[in-house]
């Protein structure tokens, strides 16, 4: 009877997980009908101000470096280093199978409030997710799927200075190899407890292009930004705030700096590097280091770009499930910033 018991179990949280997944892909494709549609359209003139309905182009920068940014990539990992080995054999001399991850997200422009003499400037609510989707190296085996959803209402004063205010919820999935497969791994982890990790957290966002003053867009090539990250226990009209199983590790902290650098002939691109670090005292403030570099288009700071580059991860697990566990990882991808 607990052995079928546990079945049930199993079966009702992956069917939870199914809808979770369907819910997200009905998500994506409504974004992709926005998209297509000229946002123009839903502007609508207020004095000297005009407020925009639903659109996809937002004030606050997608951060290139961050792992977990809202984005849609490809990326492919070859681990370096990993406390989560996922049946890799590491411990039998074997070597990491490596991961592949794929990415969707969107950010939706929910409304905005811009001076109709400056469009760049003013305030806006934002709606955004992302779902990280994990798989073996290799044979493709799904392995995990989180969930970044956040709501924000943002302020942008000046074309070289916006802030954020954002509620996050981060929840992670376990997928095939973890949950009937079990892990080959040194950690203590028991795959047959079923309690998924949640947290709801609130950033408090600031971004800043410290060369903007030098009056030519060329040199317009460095945003520096930083996040304070806390967790308070409660329900808002969003539902009940969840941090589990570390209810008492209330705070985090984010900065890092970008450099995109446009060639002068307008169709040739640029080229970026960036860099993000990250610390969370639910794994004692021990820092979480990403580094990207590569190639960048089309030339345009507030649109959706395409990059090509690299990638130099190392720190905490980006399957959020195991986010106390250490990994190192170097990745080739394409992604495209939203």
């Amino acid at each position: 009877m607990a052995d079928l018991q546990m079945t049930f179990g199993k079966v009702n949280i992956i069917n939870k997980d199914m809808i979770k997944i369907k819910y997200s892909i009905v998500l994506l494709a409504i974004a992709f009908s926005i998209q297509a549609q000229d946002s123009s359209r839903f502007t609508i003139p207020i004095k000297n101000w005009n407020m925009q309905i639903v659109g996809l182009d937002v004030f606050y920068p997608t951060y290139l470096a961050d792992p977990l940014a809202v984005r849609f990539e490809v990326s492919s990992q070859s681990v370096k280093y990993g406390e989560i080995d996922y049946q890799d054999g590491i411990n039998n001399g074997e070597g990491y199978n490596g991961k592949l991850c794929i990415t969707g997200g969107m950010r939706v422009s929910l409304f905005k409030f811009s001076p109709k003499s400056n469009p760049n400037i003013g305030i806006e609510a934002e709606l955004g997710m992302v779902l990280p989707v994990y798989m073996r190296g290799g044979n493709h085996d799904f392995m995990a799927n989180d969930g970044i959803y956040h709501y924000s209402l943002t302020a942008k004063p000046k074309e070289w200075l916006v802030f954020r205010f954002s509620k996050h919820h981060i929840c992670t999935h376990r997928g095939d190899e973890f949950t009937w497969g079990g892990v080959k791994s040194p950690i203590d982890f028991d795959p047959n407890i079923m309690t998924l990790y949640v947290r709801d957290d609130f950033y408090l966002s600031s971004a800043f292009r410290p060369l903007y003053f030098l009056k030519n867009k060329q040199w317009d090539i460095l945003q520096v930004y930083a996040d304070y990250i806390f967790f308070y226990p409660g329900v808002d009209f969003m539902g009940r705030r969840q941090n589990k199983p570390d209810a008492h590790a209330y705070n985090a902290f984010q900065m890092g700096a970008e450099l995109e650098y446009y060639f002068p002939k307008q169709h040739f691109g640029g080229v970026y590097a960036a860099y993000n670090v990250s610390a969370y005292k639910t794994n004692s403030y021990s820092p979480n280091y990403s580094f990207v570099a590569g190639y960048i288009f089309p030339q345009d700071l507030y649109k959706k770009r395409l990059r090509v580059g690299f990638q130099y991860y190392d720190g905490r697990s980006l399957f959020n499930e195991f986010y106390n566990h250490k990994e190192k990882f170097m990745a080739f991808s394409v992604a495209m910033d939203l």
